[in-house]
């Protein structure tokens, strides 16, 4: 037991370690290191905290402890679960807008993450000619364009026209890109509130929760999901329980 508890913990911290050399600072980076730590100190100390734990208030603390892993890794199981579901569905075609939600850049350029969610949304204005895009995200830390005009850009590099695209600068969370979003469709583009219906393009693991934060906004939507990385899939899947699980807790979903 006592082997196991290191390794996996060793696990754990190494996973921060890797994560924290390739993506931006976030939760997801930190939590596995946040749950290993716990574990390592038990295998270190396992011979004095086995006699601790074995009488008395030691025994509530086994329990708290145990009690605590277990309820997280049953609710991770089970959001991912309803995470891996919603990125599966595909949207209907003749939707009047796609709405792409930023995730940031890199030098300027939308990262890779940002790129694949510009490459489903082209797929989808392709195969849609009549379908407007909003682009969302304003100017972040240490950047000196916004989302929007890095994502307008990459979209015409591509061969989208300009007029079917519409940027939106301001926002700074989820649900103030689908809000603005809409705004934009129903006062620059014309179309009628609630006579019209989009498309929210997003990674795989956001699609749930960006669903309904639309439906919170007044959308009519669907999700279309690209690919997360894979070498990084633990980590954006730990940090989405967590907001998930939030969302919930604070009744915003």
């Amino acid at each position: 037991m006592r082997a196991t508890l290191i390794i996996l913990s060793l696990l754990l911290i190494g996973d921060t370690l890797f994560a924290s050399q390739i993506s931006n600072p976030n939760l997801g980076v930190y939590l596995p290191a946040l749950l290993g730590l716990p574990l390592l100190a038990v295998g270190v100390f396992y011979a004095p905290l086995r006699r601790f734990v074995a009488r008395g208030f030691g025994r509530l603390v086994r329990l708290a402890l145990v009690g605590g892993y277990a309820l997280f890794f049953l609710g991770f199981v089970s959001v991912c679960c309803l995470l891996v579901g919603a990125a599966q569905t595909q949207p209907d075609p003749g939707a009047q807008a796609v709405v792409v939600l930023g995730a940031g850049l890199k030098d300027g350029k939308p990262s890779g993450t940002l790129a694949r969610r510009l490459d489903r949304a082209l797929e989808y204005l392709q195969q849609n000619p009549s379908c407007l895009v909003v682009v969302t995200g304003g100017v972040g830390q240490g950047q000196s364009v916004s989302e929007a005009q890095a994502m307008e850009t990459y979209l015409l590099e591509r061969g989208l026209e300009q007029e079917r695209i519409l940027k939106e600068e301001s926002s700074t969370s989820t649900l103030e890109n689908l809000q603005n979003a809409k705004a934009i469709l129903e006062t620059e583009a014309g179309l009628s509130p609630g006579q019209y219906r989009v498309v929210v393009v997003s990674t795989d693991f956001h699609i749930y929760r960006a669903l309904k934060v639309a439906g919170r906004a007044g959308l009519d939507a669907q999700g279309l999901a690209s690919r997360s990385s894979w070498y990084l899939a633990p980590n954006f899947y730990l940090r989405e329980y967590v907001a998930v699980a939030g969302y919930w807790l604070l009744g915003r979903l």
